[in-house]
């Protein structure tokens, strides 16, 4: 099996060596110092030759994320490009989205974290290639047809069919084939409670590691927040990232007031089914403990008749070899019943449904606490390993 291709762009021969010999175990890897470099190796290979581009910013007098810029307009030598730099401030890590990198590095690079990141790429390209199969399968085309509808009554006719989803995957569907439908281009971020977060593009299915790492970086920011094309909507449980609203036009003005809406209507929604979830959760159980509880009553009433009668039985039968009157018989047999109804194994089985009672009441206060407005941070343990 061919290893997959790799270009490295570094004018640091040294650094560019040292990666080489990191890379080239796993991967197929050429390396260039320059940009005419690169030009002489785009005339020997044809567009998507290589699976990944890693660039530094800095190469001589030029910028690593202006050529990939040029690479993603037009031509492509590589199918993924990963921007690295010794800067990982937030303009940084944005100028890498902007360019339209799929990932960004900052120096030093671990080298565990490097191949980790390069072969999840890979990954991410796979998914991108079974995503488009999927769409030509299911012939999901979108109609753009709605173009010339009104912007307001599209947003209704959203937040109509978002009350009408009950699960997260449902409520991508409908805010991408709104996106669609208005000819935006965006990703989604969900943020539930007690799981783990989830992206999604419009365009590719999935979202670029640097997309998810912009989205993660915004997610504090404003409930609206714009920088250049781009423009971020955020909820606590939420978040719609748009990469293509200019500025000064009307269209855009409505799209902003309408998605401000949409991530309050989604949001709520969020909470609602978190909410219905622990509510079904809490019902299960509660349907649990009382068929229990009615088994075990049963049985309960059962075992006690089926032992009394069996010692009533026992005890009639010795009453010949004891010579017992007939009052001391009957009191004999009444002191019996009473002590059964004293001692049985009642008491056990009361327990027990006491603990399945007490396990219930204590789901319903768990529901009750819920509040699906707090989201609980979730922190991203990052691997330790050496760093060059």
């Amino acid at each position: 099996m061919l290893k997959p291709r790799v270009l490295i762009i570094d004018d640091d021969y040294a650094y560019l060596e040292l990666l080489q010999e990191a890379l080239e175990i796993d991967f197929s890897v050429v390396c260039a110092k320059n940009l005419s470099e690169v030009d002489k190796v785009s005339a020997s290979y044809d567009a998507g030759s290589f699976e990944i581009a890693l660039v530094d910013e800095n190469i001589g007098e030029e910028k690593g994320s202006n050529w990939i810029k040029q690479q993603v307009a037009g031509n492509q030598l590589a199918k993924s490009f990963v921007l690295y730099s010794g800067l990982a401030t937030e303009e940084a890590i944005l100028k890498g989205l902007d360019c339209g990198a799929d990932d960004f590095l900052a120096k030093p690079i671990s080298l565990l974290a490097l191949i980790s990141k390069l072969k999840r790429l890979i990954e991410y390209q796979d998914k991108i290639h079974d995503y488009e199969d999927e769409l030509c399968s299911k012939d999901r085309v979108i109609n753009i047809s709605m173009a010339q509808a009104s912007k307001y009554g599209s947003c209704m006719q959203l937040t109509s069919k978002l009350n009408q989803c009950f699960s997260l995957e449902k409520i991508r569907d409908e805010v991408f084939s709104y996106l669609y439908n208005m000819n935006l281009q965006g990703c989604i971020g969900f943020y539930p409670i007690n799981e783990p977060s989830s992206f999604y593009s419009s365009k590719n299915g999935v979202c670029s590691p640097v997309e998810v790492d912009v989205m993660k970086l915004l997610q504090i920011k404003p409930r609206l927040y714009r920088f250049g094309s781009r423009t971020i909507f955020n909820h606590d449980l939420v978040s719609i990232l748009i990469l293509n609203l200019e500025d000064g036009t009307i269209d855009t003005d409505i799209y902003i007031d309408a998605l401000a809406s949409v991530i309050e209507c989604v949001g709520a929604r969020i909470a609602f089914i978190t909410y219905q979830n622990a509510l079904v959760n809490v019902q299960d159980k509660i349907q649990q403990a009382v068929t229990q509880t009615k088994q075990m009553l049963v049985m309960s009433k059962y075992h006690q008749q089926e032992v009394m009668n069996e010692i009533v039985t026992n005890i009639g039968q010795s009453f010949h070899i004891l010579d017992l009157s007939f009052e001391q018989e009957e009191y004999l047999t009444n002191l019996v019943h009473s002590a059964l109804k004293k001692h049985s194994q009642d008491d056990i089985n009361f327990l027990e449904v006491g603990q399945l009672l007490d396990g219930a009441l204590q789901s319903v206060d768990e529901l009750k606490s819920l509040n699906p407005q707090q989201v609980d941070e979730v922190e991203t343990m990052e691997e330790e390993d050496e760093l060059f």
